[in-house]
């Protein structure tokens, strides 16, 4: 993905700061293994690790000198669009190859027209320009924000970060979490944040600047209500035009080291068998396909699993011809202290649900020891064409808090999912119940409906409109394994699309994704097209659940674990001797797990990150 880190002073001569920023830079290693660079002047510094996806990245930092001030660029992520801004930068009478890297066209543009060409870009981006000719930092990210990007303030300037860690190691910040950042942390609500107290995000779709006279902040792109005009034959053939155009764009020019995940599910499958076909149209070699798997694991079904994954994908790559991988972990590979240090590193948090996140933590390390740097995966496919349960669901749809939140409420979850041994004291600061009536309704505040929408259509739009800006994608595990992802549903000029789809249009054939099924219905088997949505494979398995109670007891034991200021001890050594030796019990309450799952990765997190809670 590339990491950036950078620092702004009006007081210090960051020159001699070299060392620190080398530093700090340096914690962004597994997002950029392919390089490093750092440029330091008086008032600002910037830190670049690079990830050489295609050859084509270009230097970065990337440095102009106009009229004796330097004017510093960096570019984190895969910006669309180029073609576009390379064709306007002609018209301005500057031409530039088309092999030109992205770096050096954002830093034309940007002389040639401030930030006005930031809204001509897609994602996913983050930009970062330092313009020392009006001692200005403009910080912009992608319509959907799939490009992080914290800040925090120091005594005298501000470092900026594409992960919280850089900003975690700077000597003048402290990893404190308050009331709001753990909530961030641990609740599902909301997608985590900044987390840490003081440290801020550049939100999606926003251009900052920030200069001696403090902010200013703009919001250029939001998701908008607007009549939809075709009918469902001619809203398929858009969808499928669409993601074609999509596929077509994001497709690295060096397809050598392009993988892809393959679930067997609609989405993957979807977006596999596109990017299968464009290959072939351009000669390219075969697409590679993974799948992931647990050894020694019988599928047993559950709430949020009808199928197991692997048949399905192994039926898709067939019939779209890829080479296809199938990665088998064994049942007790995610409780390793190594795997479990890499994913909290990964997340710089917690993992809310753990089995499920780091199965794809380790999957995707596979993936990229077999040579991938590009990693496409069918992600966003639920958000658009309204697949998660909580779209399909009507109890679900017509609750009146996140449906998400519903769904876990439903199971005996009161306080959200695997916030079960939370002691009363913490409950109390928390206040989860009024913290989440509180962001369902500032959400809810936000959508425009169209005159004369039904019930039903109303409510499907809210849905919609909370998944598609609550609910973004994360990329953090594709990230800590050096690999660039690329998911070309979530794609921002189709979710605009999307979102103004009548929902009869959406679940037209009585399944969900209905949509998505029919605009690829003629690459795809009749397996994979009528195959219900499936969630990420976990492992049941004895091994694995004896472990997570060994693990659970030992941390109840040791008086000098942090999280134990946060549960209920008592309540939380009763499950575990509850659980001990009933393993049946413990692969099905899914909730049980998850609260000693969430328990364990608070510790570690405590911990690792020497985090002081200011509850």
């Amino acid at each position: 993905m590339s990491g950036v880190f950078g620092w702004i002073d009006f007081t210090r001569d960051l020159v001699l700061d070299r060392p620190v920023v080398t530093m700090l830079t340096a914690t962004l290693a597994q997002r950029g293994p392919d390089g490093e660079a750092v440029w330091v002047s008086p008032r600002a510094a910037l830190g670049y690790r690079t990830l050489d996806v295609d050859r084509t990245v270009g230097r970065q930092p990337f440095v102009t000198d106009v009229d004796g001030q330097p004017v510093a660029v960096a570019v984190t992520g895969n910006p669309l669009g180029l073609e576009d801004l390379r064709g306007r930068l002609r018209s301005a009478g500057r031409g530039f190859a088309p092999e030109t890297p992205a770096v050096e066209l954002i830093s034309a543009a940007y002389l040639q027209w401030g930030v006005e060409f930031v809204p001509w870009l897609a994602g996913p981006f983050a930009i970062v320009v330092w313009d020392a000719r009006s001692e200005e930092l403009v910080l912009a990210r992608d319509q959907l924000g799939g490009q992080p990007l914290y800040y925090t303030h120091t005594s005298t300037g501000l470092i900026f970060a594409t992960e919280r860690k850089a900003l975690l190691a700077h000597p003048e910040v402290e990893a404190v979490v308050d009331v709001t950042g753990l909530r961030e942390a641990i609740s599902h609500a909301l997608p985590p944040g900044p987390l840490f107290k003081g440290l801020e995000s550049v939100k999606a779709a926003e251009i900052a600047r920030f200069g001696r006279g403090g902010w200013r902040k703009q919001t250029y792109w939001k998701l908008t209500t607007r009549p939809h005009e075709e009918d469902l034959a001619g809203t398929t053939a858009t969808v499928r035009r669409m993601l074609e155009d999509s596929i077509r764009e994001t497709l690295p020019a060096d397809t050598s080291r392009l993988v892809a995940t393959l679930s067997g599910g609609i989405d993957s499958s979807s977006v596999a068998a596109l990017a299968a076909a464009e290959l072939r149209r351009r000669g390219d070699d075969k697409l590679r396909t993974y799948t992931v798997d647990f050894k020694s694991t019988d599928f047993e079904a559950d709430v949020m699993r009808d199928t197991r994954d692997s048949p399905y994908a192994q039926d898709a790559a067939d019939t779209i011809g890829s080479a296809h991988h199938l990665v088998e972990l064994e049942p007790t590979d995610i409780l390793h202290p190594i795997v479990r240090q890499g994913m909290l590193r990964a997340k710089d948090a917690p993992a809310r649900i753990y089995d499920m996140e780091t199965s794809q933590y380790l999957f995707i390390q596979h993936a990229a020891a077999q040579g991938g740097k590009v990693v496409l995966t069918g992600g966003a496919g639920d958000q658009l064409f309204q697949g998660a349960r909580w779209s399909t669901d009507p109890g679900l749809v017509k609750a009146d808090i996140f449906p998400w939140i519903a769904l876990a409420q439903r199971f005996g979850a009161t306080n959200g999912f695997g916030t079960a041994l939370f002691n009363a004291d913490t409950l109390a600061a928390l206040d989860l119940p009024n913290y989440y009536r509180d962001e369902y309704a500032r959400a809810k505040s936000e959508i425009e409906y169209l005159p004369g929408e039904d019930e039903w259509q109303r409510d499907m739009r809210r849905v919609s409109y909370l998944v598609l800006t609550r609910g973004p994608l994360d990329a953090s595990v594709f990230a800590a394994a050096g690999l660039q992802t690329r998911a070309p549903i979530n794609y921002y000029k189709l979710v605009e699309y999307a979102y103004n789809i009548p929902a009869a249009f959406q679940h037209h054939s009585g399944i969900e994704k209905s949509l998505l099924r029919a605009a690829v219905a003629d690459l795809l088997p009749e397996s994979v097209l009528t195959r219900r949505q499936s969630a990420t494979p976990v492992s049941n398995h004895p091994r694995y659940l004896q472990r997570l109670t060994e693990e659970f007891r030992a941390v109840l034991a040791d008086p000098n674990a942090p999280v134990r200021t946060l549960i209920d001890v008592r309540a939380a050594t009763e499950l575990v001797d509850a659980l001990s030796g009933d393993t049946p019990r413990m692969a099905k309450d899914r909730l049980a797990r998850a609260a000693v799952e969430l328990a364990l990765q608070l510790n570690l997190w405590l911990h690792h990150y020497r985090v002081r809670l200011a509850l």
